[in-house]
């Protein structure tokens, strides 16, 4: 499943390379910019764990910094902090018995990412990377903590309205695919996209 994906993600980089190489040939005196991009919104963590008392809708932050070559490629870096579960239930029945449990899963993305404005103010989004998974358990009066990563691929969509030069406000919907744990991960953000410098 992981092979095929990763199969599927690097045929999409290569055609959003491929499609851009033309439209930079035209341009005799290229525009570079380093963004800062932030984004904040609801998320869904898609998952086949069903508890009654489980919380599968969080808010997410997400942040990236961009260097976006005029009519290439876009390359950057992304990371943030998602939640993606929580769950406490006062009375949890189990095999060792009944008990009250805190079960809370969150995430930092460490990602690779490219984009591509396919028209204008809309950007395709790709990513190839990891998340760091923190789990914390609480029951029968002990907590665990653990930490593991996990490789992880990311497609989205964005649509950014210039507001000045160096502004642009919108939204962004993407998906994170989490391998480890074989579930998606939907959010709908709010974004800026702020450019810090051009050369």
């Amino acid at each position: 499943m992981q092979n095929k994906n990763f199969k599927i993600f690097s045929a999409l980089l290569v055609l959003f390379f491929y499609a851009n190489i033309g439209a930079a040939q035209d341009n005799e005196s290229p525009l570079y910019r380093v963004n800062l991009e932030a984004g904040i919104g609801p998320s869904v963590h898609l998952t086949d764990m069903d508890f009654k008392d489980q919380q599968k809708a969080q808010f997410i932050f997400t942040c990236r910094f961009m260097w976006q070559p005029e009519h290439l490629l876009r390359i950057g870096v992304e990371s943030g902090f998602i939640q993606l579960y929580y769950l406490k239930s006062k009375i949890y029945d189990s095999v060792f018995g009944s008990t009250d449990i805190l079960v809370n899963m969150s995430s930092v993305p460490v990602m690779a990412v490219f984009a591509m404005e396919v028209v204008d103010n809309l950007e395709l989004i790709g990513g190839i990377g990891g998340f760091i998974i923190t789990s914390q358990v609480t029951s029968f009066d002990n907590y665990n903590r653990s930490t593991s990563w996990s490789n992880a691929y990311e497609l989205g969509l964005a649509y950014l309205h210039p507001i000045n030069d160096k502004l642009k406000l919108g939204a962004e919907l993407k998906s994170y695919y989490i391998s480890r744990l074989e579930n998606f991960d939907v959010t709908l953000q709010f974004s800026v996209k702020y450019s810090v410098f051009s050369y």
